[in-house]
């Protein structure tokens, strides 16, 4: 890793997006946070370090990124990493889903990614190694949550959009990494409570393979490797890290 690269992550103040900025820290990066809760942004800045700028930003709204691209061109006069990790689910059945609801789960985990994008190619093309990571999520690839159709088609979306950006934007590399079960907060957001969370926890422990719960880390170090030169080479990909749980179904019914 370049000691030098100037990294952007969203969803920076907790879980993956936290982790993730801690690694490129570690790997002597200069990394800005951006998240929608400013609380929990500066409370994480404080342990971060110097190399660490916490700017608060809704990435549903076209102003903030605006705002947040000015400050990285007049601080850094680039951009070398966009990681997209902002995202938030809801449950919701379809016969009761209403506009509101759509606009939310797509405008942060679809609508917020192509902007930041549209904004930050300028800075990105400044790079001698740009790199884009989006942060799907492998109900992309199969539906195992009742009533969770918005997350995961949009982040299905996402997948195709980081395709298009291989092809729409020669010289920047572009892949996804899509989380299995992660122990993050994204499902309280998701309107679950503690008990319920442990309990599908305490099921999907007995699907995994690999035996536990995905930590934000195992992600963060994903996304770090994506982002290196190490994988200069690798452009449009969609890394699926879910402790081996899609490899697992079980077809026994059938004989």
């Amino acid at each position: 890793m370049n000691e030098q690269s100037i990294v952007l992550i969203t969803g920076a103040a907790s879980g993956i997006g936290l982790a993730t900025a801690r690694l490129f820290l570690e790997e002597g990066a200069c990394v800005v946070g951006a998240d929608l809760d400013e609380p929990a942004l500066l409370a994480a800045a404080r342990g971060l370090g110097p190399h660490f700028t916490a700017k608060t930003c809704d990435v549903m709204q076209e102003q903030d990124i605006l705002r947040l691209a000015r400050y990285v061109e007049e601080a850094h006069g680039r951009l070398d990493i966009l990681v997209n990790n902002a995202g938030m689910g809801k449950l919701v059945n379809i016969e009761q889903v209403c506009e509101e609801d759509f606009q939310m789960v797509f405008g942060v985990n679809l609508k917020g990614p192509m902007l930041l994008v549209k904004h930050f190619v300028p800075l990105l093309r400044k790079s001698s190694h740009p790199s884009i990571v989006n942060v799907s999520s492998s109900a992309a690839r199969v539906e195992h949550t009742q009533n969770h159709f918005l997350y995961s088609t949009a982040k299905a979306a996402l997948l195709k959009f980081t395709l298009h950006l291989v092809r729409d934007l020669p010289g920047i590399r572009a892949n996804a990494v899509l989380p299995g079960w992660i122990d993050t907060a994204i499902y309280r957001r998701a309107g679950l409570d503690d008990a319920t969370i442990g309990a599908i926890y305490d099921r999907a422990v007995t699907r995994i393979p690999a035996g536990r719960i995905g930590r934000p880390e195992d992600i963060a170090h994903a996304i770090l490797f994506l982002s290196s030169d190490k994988a200069s080479y690798i452009n449009g990909a969609s890394l699926d890290i879910h402790g081996g749980l899609l490899c697992n179904a079980d077809w026994g019914f059938l004989f």
